[in-house]
């Protein structure tokens, strides 16, 4: 009977050392888990901090463009306002 109680109880021991092993091998993986989610939601702040960089950059840039749209509208105008009365005008003041 000694042996086989030796028997049982080496067998339990072993039983006990996977499952400490396991056990360590579970809190490494969700460790491993808590990391990659703190950096997945480290990731998530970063993009939507260049996303709401973008909407200013391209409010910007729309806003630049629209004064640029207007002042080539007021330099055509001004263009077109003299080359239709004032060059005339110069042509014979100076007989150009």
């Amino acid at each position: 009977m000694p042996t086989d109680e030796f028997f049982l109880l080496t067998k339990i021991m072993d039983l006990s050392e996977s499952v400490a092993k396991i056990s360590g091998k579970i809190d490494g993986f969700m460790q491993s888990q808590s990391a990659q989610q703190a950096e997945i939601n480290g990731r998530k702040t970063r993009i939507s901090s260049t996303e709401s960089d973008i909407v200013d950059i391209k409010a910007t840039h729309s806003t630049i463009r629209n004064r640029l749209l207007g002042a080539s509208a007021i330099c055509s105008a001004v263009a077109g306002v003299f080359l239709t009365f004032g060059w005339p005008i110069r042509q014979k003041k100076f007989g150009l």
